[in-house]
């Protein structure tokens, strides 16, 4: 469905805050935005399918995981209000993912096919001022979670993700939590209760 003018002013303000695009680019890529809603235990994404649009979360809770041969869930993300995320390393947009993106809670997402996104921005020489600040982002959160996983012990991570988003980490089911974490539901009571949490 097209969003209401208010989401797309939101869409702009968020997604697009770091640049300075002229109207006309603008207009390019706000009249390809849908929004969409998502049930919870749905998927925006499964593993296999081609990575092809931008997903702006205006509300509800997401998380990327995988899956292995067993069956078992990994998770590597969490993301939520106020969150956009699009295939930033070029195997992903390139190549079937090998990951899923599925609905935590009720989602509502304004998306923008990719390809039209990178074409009207490159078409502007825009495209490289767009996606850098992401792929920076990327690479430092691959960095600082390959430390935490080194040298933390799980309640330093905790406790960690814990400070940084004390709002969010009471939305994730333990279960999820624990995964994320690296290590099993049991432990994560233990920790959360020594923690008072």
């Amino acid at each position: 469905m097209t969003p209401k003018p208010s989401l797309l002013d939101e869409f702009q303000q968020q997604v697009f805050a770091h640049i300075d695009l002229d109207p006309e680019t603008l207009s390019g890529i706000l009249k390809a935005v849908r929004e969409k809603h998502y049930p919870r235990k749905s998927f925006l994404l499964s593993a296999g399918e081609r990575w092809n649009k931008l997903f702006y979360i205006h509300r509800g809770l997401i998380r990327l995981f995988y899956n292995d041969v067993e069956g078992r869930e990994f998770n590597k993300a969490f993301f939520w209000e106020g969150h956009c995320i699009w295939p930033v390393a070029p195997r992903d947009r390139n190549e079937d993912v090998l990951f899923s993106i599925g609905v935590l809670e009720e989602v509502t997402t304004l998306e923008c096919p990719f390809p039209i996104l990178i074409e009207v921005l490159k078409q502007s020489g825009m495209w490289e001022s767009f996606a850098l600040p992401f792929a920076e982002t990327l690479v430092e959160q691959k960095f600082l979670r390959e430390h935490d996983f080194l040298l933390l012990s799980a309640s330093e991570r905790f406790e960690k993700l814990s400070s940084a988003h004390p709002k969010i980490i009471h939305r994730i089911p333990d279960y999820h939590l624990a995964s994320f974490l690296g290590i099993t539901n049991v432990s994560l009571s233990r920790i959360k209760r020594f923690a008072n949490v």
